[in-house]
């Protein structure tokens, strides 16, 4: 199974993916589901645990949502596939006080996660399962419900193959030639692979393609962002 370890390595050793600020999408995830901030140190609690829910960022990079989510007073923890990546999400967690750092930040391939089974609330996972290829991806699914509670929530977005470069209803994977995240996999999802990967484990609670064009040029692209809820 190539999961391109080698190349995501020297995307973050090159800084492609040095992003410090959390995505609009899971500030909103987290507003609706999770914990709403109503001022500079107050929360509005919208999830019903007793105490703080288990957030988990799949595929979490340098850390951003780890630092967010941990902001909004969850517990926070983060996995990625980079060693380079989790270096520097633990360097930081721990500068922003985030305890046990090194034992909830871990590098490991997210089809097999070293998490027990129904341990986590939410799960967010920005601009990652469709960096892989199919199956690695619908491997990660099915180990993202193991280690979900029944009736979590899970936010993630998936590049559309509803753009300028390919047919409306385009899915598939093709190998990405450009600098940044040279060598890595792009996997392209429409509204048929969604349902046949995630619908074995997740009902969908929401979903919506949103379109960014370049007015310039009339180039676009397109994203799904999804909520689901484990079956």
């Amino acid at each position: 199974m190539d999961n391109k370890k080698q190349s995501w390595e020297e995307s973050y050793q090159k800084k492609d993916n040095f992003l410090f600020y959390p995505h609009e999408e899971i500030i909103r995830f987290f507003a609706k589901h999770i914990s709403q901030r109503t001022g500079l140190t107050t929360f509005k609690k919208k999830h019903s645990n007793e105490g703080l829910p288990k957030v988990l960022d799949l595929g979490c990079g340098i850390g951003r949502h780890v630092i967010f989510s941990h902001e909004m007073q969850t517990e926070a923890y983060g996995v990625d596939l980079s060693e380079s990546a989790i270096s520097f999400a633990i360097d930081w967690a721990e500068k922003e006080g985030i305890q046990d750092a090194r034992k909830r930040i871990i590098q490991s391939d997210i089809t097999q996660m070293p998490f027990q089974n129904d341990f986590f609330d939410f799960v967010v996972s920005h601009g990652v399962l469709d960096s892989m290829s199919a199956n690695i991806c619908q491997k990660a699914i099915a180990d993202t419900h193991r280690v979900m509670k029944p009736g979590g929530y899970f936010y993630c977005d998936l590049i559309s193959g509803d753009d300028s470069a390919h047919n409306p209803d385009f899915s598939g994977e093709e190998i990405v030639q450009t600098e940044h995240e040279k060598n890595t996999i792009q996997l392209y999802f429409n509204r048929k692979t969604i349902n046949d990967f995630f619908s074995p484990y997740f009902d969908i609670a929401e979903i919506a393609l949103i379109k960014r064009t370049n007015s310039l040029n009339n180039q676009f692209i397109s994203r799904y962002h999804i909520v689901l809820k484990k079956k």
